[in-house]
């Protein structure tokens, strides 16, 4: 999987599109933490009536002090995948394989799924961020949801 990120990332290398984000981060038990984002978009491309864009993302998201749960780590996430755009007014959906650089109970594989559903203007986006590993790799699997907020450009 890291080979195929890899490879989006170079052909995102030379992207239309950056957001840099940073929000907020819940998972169960509404504990929060900060997070931030970096994602770069390909050039627009359509298939089947369809507009969508390669998408690479680079994220961190904070420890947290908690008793009950292994929630202690700071953890980086790589994901490379795809974002519908064009669909409604600057709304976009997007999706992405991950890799986490550390386990938690809330992320508890290094595999994941990013979904986002988002809207962008020309200098601004809005994003509400989900990741987990969809229960397929075992673990806790809290998952971790997100509200962030940034500049497009």
């Amino acid at each position: 999987m890291l080979p195929a990120a890899f490879a989006l990332v170079v052909n995102c290398a030379q992207a239309a599109d950056f957001d840099l984000s940073a929000g907020t981060s819940a998972t169960v038990g509404t504990r929060w933490t900060q997070t931030v984002f970096f994602d770069a978009a390909g050039d627009s491309r359509e298939w089947h009536g369809l507009h969508w864009e390669p998408i690479a993302s680079v994220g961190w998201i904070g420890s947290r002090d908690d008793p009950k749960d292994d929630l202690d780590h700071d953890v980086w996430i790589a994901g490379a995948g795809v974002r519908l755009v064009g669909w409604w007014r600057g709304a976009f959906v997007g999706f992405e394989g991950g890799w986490v650089n550390q386990r938690t109970d809330a992320l508890s594989s290094h595999g994941q799924f990013i979904s986002t559903l988002g809207w962008q203007g020309d200098h601004f986006v809005l994003m509400i961020r989900h990741i987990s590993n969809g229960n397929l790799f075992g673990g806790r699997n809290l998952g971790e949801t997100m509200l962030l907020a940034g500049l497009h450009f």
